[in-house]
């Protein structure tokens, strides 16, 4: 049976030895980025173990393009602090200048109080950029010499993938655009993204091409868990999608496995007798959570939810194309919940789910949440349906490994408030 379906199976303790010490480690640029966003423990941990396995590691071209091109944003701060500052300060200062022109006749508000209101608004903003300077200033510095990036040349000389040729791009990603119409992993749930959708794809082929010049086993470092790279079961992630290992062995005639780096660590420290502690693999978990899938996030939204509310008064949706994901009853209230981990909108279905949501009968409010921060286009957009929906609409920021996050919990109450608000003024 194994021999038939040893696509299914994890590999052995003794196979995975073998990954080690004959096969190619490749690491995608979410690992290399994952030191950045450690303590030096933890990294002095990882480095030890990558230092050991130096001969065997590679990193595709594609990796290494997306690390240097996403570096100085993990540097800077993934979470983007000043942005998330000053956007929604930039849309809230269109929208009182808005106002105050419309009530400029009023005896109330004189021109001098509009002048001083907006003048205030406009103070707080240029306090921001004038932070925000400040940091790009230490960014350059950093940049300029970096301790992790030379660590990095150390470990991986000679052992980057070629860049291709023009010519040769043009036709992964043609190749790449042929595979997402048939269904092929990975790199699906990126095909509507404006920017890199085809770099999964790519990366992929980059991959296969090198199993076939190597013969090696092959073995993925990715903190890319999103459902077309790893397969799941109850929430957890058991391994590679099948798909994924039939390829490889069918393309290259090698044997495939992959895994995030936090698992990765702890058995590859084990299988070298150098283990790492409980406090790396925490942060190494937490440092690969912004690229966690949308089923892994949705469920991280219930349990959320399921701290504060009874499991009865919350139902999930699990059909395709259903407005809202999860419903919470609050009192005589029900309030949907759209989980998106397009934070952009520009999802083809998010903006369409959130107006289905809001027109229907069956919702009083409804609440948006990503786990990353709205674009300014996109909060303006937001803004604008928000004004004239017939019930309270909110979007909040939430991250399950983020101690500053909003609680979902106080955004549900307070958007059934309002909705039950509503129906009594009315």
């Amino acid at each position: 049976m194994k021999n038939i379906f040893s696509e299914y199976y994890s590999p052995s303790d003794a196979k995975y030895s073998q990954f080690l010490k004959e096969g190619l480690i490749a690491l995608d640029a979410n690992v290399l980025l994952a030191p950045y966003k450690v303590d030096s423990d933890a990294r002095k941990q990882i480095f030890e173990i990558l230092t050991h396995l130096k001969d065997r590691l590679w990193v595709p071209y594609q990796a290494g393009y997306e690390f240097f091109k996403n570096r100085p944003a993990v540097m800077a701060g993934e979470d983007k602090v000043y942005q998330s500052l000053e956007t929604p300060l930039i849309a809230a200062r269109k929208k009182v200048e808005e106002h105050l022109k419309s009530i400029a006749g009023h005896p109330v508000i004189t021109p001098s109080d509009t002048k001083d209101i907006l003048n205030g608004i406009d103070q707080i903003i240029s306090k921001i950029h004038i932070l925000q300077k400040g940091r790009d200033s230490r960014l350059e510095d950093s940049l300029r010499d970096d301790a992790i990036l030379k660590k990095w040349e150390d470990l991986l000389d000679s052992r980057i993938g070629e860049r291709p040729s023009p010519e040769s791009h043009h036709a992964m990603i043609e190749t790449v655009t042929k595979r997402y119409t048939e269904g092929t992993p990975p790199g699906l749930q990126d095909e509507d993204k404006p920017d890199n959708s085809h770099g999964d794809g790519i990366l992929w082929l980059q991959l296969l091409d090198k199993a076939r010049v190597t013969e090696s086993p092959i073995l993925l470092i990715t903190d890319d868990v999103k459902d077309d790279w790893y397969r799941r079961h109850g929430g957890k992630t058991i391994g590679p999608r099948i798909e994924l290992v039939r390829e490889m062995q069918d393309s290259a005639g090698v044997a495939y496995y992959q895994q995030p780096l936090s698992f990765f660590v702890q058995r590859a420290g084990k299988v070298l007798h150098k283990p790492v502690s409980e406090k790396t693999v925490r942060q190494v978990v937490g440092a690969s959570a912004s690229v966690i899938s949308g089923s892994a996030f949705e469920n991280a939204v219930y349990s959320e939810l399921l701290t504060q509310f009874p499991a009865s008064d919350i139902t999930q949706y699990v059909q395709d194309f259903a407005p809202v994901d999860l419903a919470v009853r609050v009192g005589s209230a029900v309030v949907g919940v759209i989980v998106t981990l397009d934070s952009t909108l520009i999802h083809r279905n998010t903006g369409k789910f959130l107006t289905q949501a809001i027109n229907g009968r069956k919702f009083d409010a409804i609440l948006l949440v990503t786990p990353k921060p709205l674009s300014a286009r996109h909060q303006d957009f937001l803004m604008n349906l928000t004004e004239d929906s017939p019930k309270p609409l909110n979007a909040v920021t939430w991250h399950p490994t983020r101690l500053n996050s909003v609680r979902l919990s106080k955004a549900v109450l307070s958007l059934a408030d309002q909705a039950i608000s509503t129906v009594l003024r009315s």
